[in-house]
């Protein structure tokens, strides 16, 4: 967990290019940013995807402490605003989607790319919980 972005490093820095990274949101905040920070310093070129679905969702559903964060913390790093991209992962979405990620992974330094949704356990976990709070209500 989190091996991704060094990984990718590794790779762009041995010439294998495009390197690319994935890693999920709580997963970034808990054992990603340094990677990422040592990409930056080292100016490698790759292209990092931060799945945002706003949870910890592989252990539960937990709030992640990067949660509205992402965008903040890779500024902080050292992103270039440019090259800090944020998708909607929608089939309505698709070809600027496709478009966005092809400018990315032919930029020769550090980009990150947010696909954000909601985790759809989470929606429909909050979907039931305010209907159950409905029914109760006019009980």
């Amino acid at each position: 967990m989190g091996a991704s972005i060094t990984m990718a490093k590794g790779a762009a820095d041995a010439g294998l290019v495009p390197a690319v990274a994935v890693i999920g949101d709580s997963t970034f905040a808990h054992s990603g940013m340094t990677g990422l920070l040592d990409a930056i310093y080292d100016r490698s070129p790759i292209t990092v995807f931060i799945l945002d679905n706003e949870t910890t969702a592989m252990t539960g559903g937990q709030e992640s402490v990067a949660i509205h964060q992402i965008e903040s913390i890779c500024k902080g790093l050292g992103i270039e605003e440019d090259h800090l991209r944020i998708i909607k992962p929608l089939k309505k979405f698709h070809k600027e989607n496709v478009k966005i990620i092809s400018e990315e992974l032919a930029y020769q330094g550090v980009s990150v790319i947010i696909p954000r949704r909601e985790c759809i356990v989470a929606v429909d976990k909050r979907m039931r919980d305010k209907f159950r709070d409905k029914v109760k209500i006019q009980a």
